[in-house]
């Protein structure tokens, strides 16, 4: 077998960077074909957009001078700064000839030099009754000294098929039970007097969700931080649709949720963050924000057809309203673990 070279992607090497985006398509056709094609542009933005939060490297294993596989590499810089997250990726074809392992012993390697102790990343494991998934990303993991650190299951919504009847009753129902609450929308930035309130329940994601076995700690977000994530979306032209919910008499934003459409994306969707402050639990929020979010998306985006999610396996709150509102098990996604030592 020929010699593998790992070497960071170089964002302005145009046949490179075309060589990358048609093997992780070909990856993607392979392992999960119900997602839509890449959109190249979040891809590329990440090669070349470096934020304050997160430092991320892409690196490429070649062989013979072709591509053969791929792994982003995701260093937190304001907070966990113990823990590199990856995801790593081998060109069909070339499974099983030592690929995945070149890669992962590189990026043992650099978390190591830069004072990394924890490495977390995430595969795939079929349902019973879900569709087709390969096992190789688990027996990978559990292979090189990898655990199993939280359980995750990924829902899809079919929007063309959704009970709007049903879903009119529900919203209506919630609203009964949120009075003194008021809607408010915005399209990519935050509005200037919520966007501190943004960053609040943002930073509650890791606190309020499940984390399961996972080394991770809170974030810290401030509005700088959602600033310069809206900017970056916005540079890789990525359209965020959001809702909130505010108490009126305090103006308190008591919830809110997200939803990402990629450039050219036309039918698929990405559910970003749902959350709800601890304080205004009990009003059926988050089920407001889930109806009405989805009815915002097709208002900017009228064939849109999917909305993708991911909740942890426990946290049944979420589910329960996940799939009252028409979401259904595609697959369960697996944080996998392993502590490093110098």
């Amino acid at each position: 077998m020929s010699h593998i070279e790992i070497t960071a992607l170089d964002p302005m090497d145009q046949a490179q960077v075309d060589a990358w985006l048609a093997m992780r398509e070909r990856i993607r056709a392979q392992d999960i074909p119900d997602f839509p094609p890449s959109s190249p542009a979040p891809s590329i933005v990440r090669l070349t957009r470096t934020t304050r939060a997160t430092r991320v490297e892409q690196l490429l294993a070649v062989r013979d001078g072709r591509p053969v596989g791929t792994v982003e590499v995701m260093y937190s810089q304001l907070d966990n700064r113990h823990l590199v997250e990856f995801e790593l990726e081998v060109d069909p074809a070339a499974r099983r000839t030592g690929v995945g392992a070149a890669l992962l012993a590189e990026v043992e390697r650099r978390a190591v030099a830069d004072g990394r102790t924890t490495l977390i990343t995430y595969v795939m494991q079929q349902l019973p009754d879900g569709p087709e998934r390969a096992d190789h990303g688990e027996r990978f993991a559990l292979a090189t000294g990898f655990t199993a650190g939280l359980d995750e299951i990924r829902r899809r919504a079919d929007l063309s098929v959704a009970d709007q009847p049903g879903l009119d009753r529900m919203l209506a129902e919630a609203w009964e039970r949120a009075e003194g609450y008021e809607l408010v929308q915005w399209v990519s930035r935050a509005p200037d007097d919520l966007v501190d309130a943004v960053a609040y329940l943002d930073g509650r994601l890791l606190s309020d969700s499940p984390t399961g076995d996972l080394d991770m700690e809170p974030q810290k977000v401030d509005a700088a931080r959602i600033r310069e994530m809206e900017d970056v979306r916005l540079t890789a032209g990525q359209l965020s649709l959001n809702t909130g919910v505010r108490h009126v008499a305090t103006g308190v934003l008591a919830g809110w949720t997200d939803i990402i459409v990629n450039p050219v994306s036309e039918t698929h969707c990405w559910q970003g963050i749902t959350i709800v402050d601890p304080d205004h639990r009990g009003h059926r929020i988050g089920t407001i924000l889930k109806i009405e979010n989805h009815r915002f998306v097709t208002s900017y985006r009228p064939r849109m057809r999917y909305v993708h999610t991911w909740n942890a396996e426990e946290n049944d709150y979420m589910i329960n309203i996940n799939e009252a509102v028409g979401y259904r098990a595609q697959e369960r996604w697996v944080a996998f673990q392993k502590k490093l030592t110098a």
